[in-house]
């Protein structure tokens, strides 16, 4: 086994560059072989507990049968097809749904793309095009401070403040950075809100009319830096843009399928968006699948009698069958396993350990919201490189608990099938790194 783990490090180093990743710091890889429920293994036979569920992805835990059998039978019964000039079942069907999920049947259409960066990059073209098609072109789009919508072009520049993508910074088109006051465990920042709601008003006031749209992340902005801002001010900072017809946009990428203790994040508000970006845990974790679900309002702007006017955006494997399987089949997970009310009992048991470890001092910001768990580890670097990360993330691992801080925020968002034992474990692993 030894050999198979070297064997395979090395023809990694030959082959492949990862993502996110600096190579000239040499950090050891994961070589994983496996994975069951909220456990993957290596190849020597080690097992981790996935605190970060493979990036967000993974809902119902690794290796689920159901969702094995749904994509193997959808293959044999049809495995790709065109989605330009042709339909199938399991697209229309997973619309369908999607559109009762979210109570907007009859009010929406749904887009189909591959990921979240490119569920974004559509909804940005639609709103665009949308202003262009009414003989309006508006060029800006707002977004909040700190956000992160994926790293497509369009994505990368509504989120160009979270600090990734300096590098690319003349590619990116211009946009307005809103004012977003933060808050946490203990802190509501009414104060803050309300001062920064008069600097937005007075921002639409003066050049709403070239505003083509504003984006966020609901209730969290999740790479960023888990950075959460309030119901309250999320309720207020839509209505001031609705209200002027600037359509909005909720980016429910990482948010979206129960994370934050419902369905999607903005059922949690009164808010409609015109646009919702949905992706990661659609397949629930298995499968590349993302849509964009835009208002019957925006898709009638599209219309017309040439092709000038329609949205000319489209990927090879749009709406593939097999992806589209799998997320109706974890669909059905959701209510069979109840996942909400497995989110509702992790974030208990969740809730219980931050209680605890809100009193450390090396402790800042504690945050919690359904099943995602957040708070600062008290450092002098606050960049994405932070040291304190990489030490907890390599203390971690060692004890058998995969994490992935972000810079000095460490952050939890397990698969909905944890147990609490298993939760245990892993807050002792945490409790122990910083009694160190």
């Amino acid at each position: 086994m030894e050999d198979l783990f070297a064997n395979l490090l090395s023809r990694d180093k030959e082959a492949i560059w990862h993502p996110f990743t600096q190579h000239g710091l040499g950090r050891p890889l994961l070589p994983v072989a496996g994975g069951a429920g909220a456990v993957i293994r290596d190849t020597e036979g080690r097992e981790y507990l996935d605190m970060i569920s493979s990036w967000w992805v993974n809902l119902h835990g690794h290796g689920r049968p159901e969702l094995a059998k749904a994509v193997a039978d959808q293959i044999l019964k049809l495995d790709h097809v065109q989605f330009a000039g042709a339909t199938h079942e399991p697209a229309v069907r997973l619309a369908e749904r999607l559109l009762e999920a979210t109570g907007l049947r009859g009010k929406a259409k749904v887009f189909y793309s591959d990921n979240g960066s490119t569920a974004v990059e559509v909804a940005l073209k639609i709103a665009y095009q949308h202003w262009a098609n009414k003989g309006r072109p508006r060029r800006l789009f707002a977004t909040l401070e700190g956000s992160y919508h994926g790293d497509t072009v369009g994505a990368m520049s509504v989120g160009r403040s979270s600090g990734f993508f300096d590098s690319f910074s003349g590619m990116m088109f211009e946009t307005t950075v809103l004012p977003v006051p933060l808050v946490w465990k203990g802190f509501p920042n009414e104060e803050g809100e309300d001062a920064a709601l008069r600097e937005i008003a007075s921002l639409l006031d003066r050049s709403g009319d070239q505003m083509a749209g504003l984006i966020v992340e609901p209730l969290i902005q999740g790479a960023g830096g888990m950075r959460f801002h309030s119901l309250r001010y999320l309720v207020e900072l839509c209505r001031l843009f609705q209200e002027r017809s600037i359509p909005v946009i909720f980016d429910e990428v990482m948010t979206g399928f129960g994370r934050t203790g419902s369905f999607f994040a903005y059922q949690q508000t009164q808010v409609i968006p015109d646009l919702i970006c949905l992706s990661k845990g659609i397949t629930g974790g298995i499968l590349p699948l993302s849509a964009t679900i835009a208002s019957n309002l925006l898709f009638e702007s599209f219309l017309g009698d040439d092709f000038s006017s329609a949205l000319a955006h489209g990927h090879s494997y749009t709406a593939n069958p097999a992806a589209c399987a799998a997320a109706l089949c974890s669909l059905d997970l959701h209510k069979e396993t109840d996942s909400l009310g497995q989110v509702a009992r992790m974030n208990a048991r969740m809730a219980h350990h931050l209680e605890e470890l809100g009193r450390h001092p090396k402790i800042e910001h504690p945050r919690l919201l359904g099943g995602i768990l957040a708070f600062d580890l008290a450092s002098s670097s606050r960049s994405y490189s932070a040291a304190v990360g990489r030490e907890l993330s390599n203390f971690a691992q060692e004890r058998g608990i995969l994490m992935r801080p972000l810079g000095n925020v460490l952050y939890l968002m397990p698969p909905y099938c944890t147990s609490d034992e298993q939760l245990d474990r892993a807050f002792g692993v945490i409790g122990e790194f910083l009694r160190r």
